[in-house]
């Protein structure tokens, strides 16, 4: 049994959101992450926090501490045969969370309370961000509010690292194009739209112009050409913009939606691939693959409109159903839940119809707090 503690004052440690703008705005890699990893002891220990991450294929090591005990744990490493070293070399979220203490160093006298989250660290593996319990906290116990703490900080971590190879300059100045076509075509288009309507409104409001059915028509046509003008030329630089990915693997996109749905959701969503996706990248036709990152962009960007959650999780996942190969997209958020007396929702209409044309589905179930959209299709054969 615990003992009736409270934890320490939080009151004035950072908000996810504005440690996701400091991740966002770029910066030394080794300052966010020395940042991370000092907030992650601080809100949630008290005690040590550590940062293992690869140091090569099957070996990991403390890159980062916090703590009295850090210079004592920089640099050590993780015994593969131990559960932290067996879930990281799987690759396993689950696993890795549900390990409730740890014993570092491996000489130390006895495991102490932990709370572990992995870090995706893209192509170079898997690591984990841990914080430790000192021996005067050891029976104050991890809530469920830690363990969300600890997932988007880590989530944060995995964002960090990628940063340097988003190169920012590439990204300023396409930022910068983009918004130079948008000025030139479609908002001048639009622009002119507006006169228009406008023109024909204050017509309407005098009635000495004597309008005629002939110049109302042919105003409004005007003015529905200028909006399918307007729409032909933004799908035109979002198509320009897919083709510039194209060259990106699946569970590459899948984890830059993830960084941009942060800004969204003031927090980083968890995505769980598996733990090699490198088949999965190989496995999906494009049109598939497509859909699949349409899917987990639509449900990211409704639960940031819509759920009001402190968490959401996103998993991607093929496997074997009978004789059919599925993929299988899952997004979980712990918001309020579908509102039922919302009818129509062009969101979930449109990821059915992105389903049906590879003889799928898509269902929405209600969890006890939240909801969970799940996607699935079936992969041609091979």
């Amino acid at each position: 049994m615990t003992k009736d503690l409270q934890p320490p004052a939080r009151a004035d440690r950072p908000r996810v959101q504005d440690l996701a703008s400091a991740v966002l705005a770029g910066g030394d890699t080794e300052d966010l992450l020395e940042l991370l990893v000092a907030s992650s002891r601080t809100d949630l220990a008290p005690g040590t926090a550590v940062l293992v991450m690869p140091l090569e294929s099957g070996t990991w090591t403390v890159e980062m501490a916090e703590g009295p005990e850090a210079a004592e744990l920089l640099g050590l490493l993780i015994d593969p045969q131990s559960a932290p070293g067996r879930a990281l070399a799987a690759g396993d979220d689950d696993a890795l969370e549900t390990i409730g203490s740890l014993r570092l160093p491996e000489d130390a006298p006895e495991p102490a309370r932990a709370l572990l989250a992995i870090v995706d660290a893209a192509e170079h593996g898997y690591g984990f961000l841990a914080v430790i319990r000192s021996d005067e906290h050891q029976d104050l116990a991890f809530t469920i509010a830690d363990r969300e703490r600890l997932d988007a900080l880590a989530g944060l971590i995995a964002l960090a690292l990628r940063a340097p190879t988003l190169g920012t300059g590439e990204v300023d100045d396409e930022r910068s194009r983009i918004a130079r076509d948008l000025h030139d075509l479609a908002i001048q288009e639009l622009f002119a739209v507006g006169m228009e309507l406008e023109a024909l409104t204050d017509a309407l409001a005098s009635p000495g112009e004597g309008l005629t059915n002939s110049r109302i028509r042919s105003s409004v046509a005007t003015s529905v050409q200028g909006v399918e003008n307007a729409v032909a030329q933004i799908r035109q630089i979002v198509q320009s913009l897919r083709r510039e990915r194209s060259e990106a693997t699946l569970s590459e996109r899948l984890r830059h939606e993830a960084g941009l749905a942060t800004a969204g959701l003031g927090f980083v969503p968890t995505l769980r691939l598996p733990p090699h996706p490198s088949p999965l990248d190989a496995e999906l036709p494009g049109e598939i693959a497509e859909d699949v990152v349409a899917v987990v962009r639509e449900c990211l960007a409704n639960a940031a409109r819509h759920a009001h959650a402190s968490a959401v999780a996103v998993s991607v996942s093929v496997f074997n159903e009978g004789v059919d190969r599925v993929v299988q997209v899952n997004v979980s958020d712990n918001g309020r839940g579908i509102d039922p007396t919302v009818t129509r929702r062009s969101g979930l209409a449109n990821m059915s119809s992105r389903a049906r044309r590879h003889s799928g589905w898509v269902d929405a179930f209600n969890l006890e707090p939240g909801t969970m959209i799940s996607w699935r299709v079936t992969l041609p054969p091979q």
